[in-house]
């Protein structure tokens, strides 16, 4: 039911050059109302925008969201990039995230879309903890070949007290 009504709104919604995957749909509440398993099913769904939806979910109720930590992380390697960015937002949002899923997202620092690269480097500010894995891959990244990249990376370490200016 869920699948059907993302993929209905999607196709009532789009217009020439409409990109499905940067809309937030705004779920009907009957369906915003389905339980956390619904959407935990949704991550593992063919349609990219069923994944969207669902993370999309999830990052609204982080509480919700520990309990699925496992497919929210398996999300982070989608081949879909704005699969991928919603993962890491989805994470970022919670107030504790093991060390396993933080390399996971850290690994992203090297991701081909620099918008997953600069989202990564962002929520690692925020969950980065003092993982040495974590902060090594943020001093590289505070050397991308895209600024917004390493600006980001850079206050990432700044956040985490692990960031000098002789880097």
């Amino acid at each position: 039911m869920l699948a059907e009504t993302v993929e209905d709104m999607i196709v009532q919604l789009s217009y020439p050059d409409f990109d499905e995957r940067a809309f937030k749909l705004g779920l009907p509440d009957s369906v915003a109302k389905f339980p956390a398993k619904v959407y935990g099913q949704a991550l593992k769904h063919n349609s990219v925008v069923v994944k969207l939806a669902g993370l999309r979910w999830f990052q609204d109720r982080p509480g919700i969201a520990k309990a699925h930590i496992r497919p929210i992380a398996d999300c982070l390697e989608d081949p879909d990039g704005w699969v991928r960015r919603e993962a890491v937002h989805c994470i970022e949002k919670l107030d504790k995230v093991d060390e396993k899923v933080l390399d996971d997202v850290a690994s992203l620092l090297q991701d081909r879309d620099v918008e997953v690269r600069k989202s990564t480097a962002k929520a690692l500010g925020k969950v980065g903890g003092k993982s040495e894995n974590v902060l090594e891959a943020l001093r590289q990244a505070a050397e991308d070949e895209n600024h917004e990249v390493r600006w980001k990376a850079q206050k990432a370490l700044r956040k985490l007290g692990a960031y000098s200016t002789s880097e």
